[in-house]
């Protein structure tokens, strides 16, 4: 009797000769004796397999376009334009303050 790991690789060599056949999966199943549904399983063993990673996908993180600031705008229409940081923050209010 075989074990679990020669009867997978007899079943996806299964695969890869019916892919060289150039026969459609029923006419292969026909010509080699083989039950549809067992093929079809084991095809689909096969492409889960051929899309496996085996392991994480690659994650890249964008930062959105919109940055946050602050505007501070005098009597006279005159605007000052700062991000938002901890620093500009901490100037800002000491430039009031003055």
């Amino acid at each position: 009797m075989q074990d679990k790991k020669e009867h997978r690789a007899e079943k996806l060599q299964m695969i890869s000769q019916w892919q060289q056949s150039g026969l459609t999966q029923k006419a292969f199943c026909a010509t080699n004796n083989i039950a549809y549904h067992v093929f079809h399983y084991w095809y689909s063993v096969y492409r889960y397999d051929q899309n496996a990673t085996g392991g994480f996908l690659p994650v890249k993180i964008n930062t959105p376009g919109i940055h946050e600031s602050i505007t501070i705008t005098g009597h006279n229409g005159l605007q000052a334009h700062f991000p938002f940081t901890g620093q500009s923050v901490g100037f800002i209010k000491q430039l009031l303050l003055s």
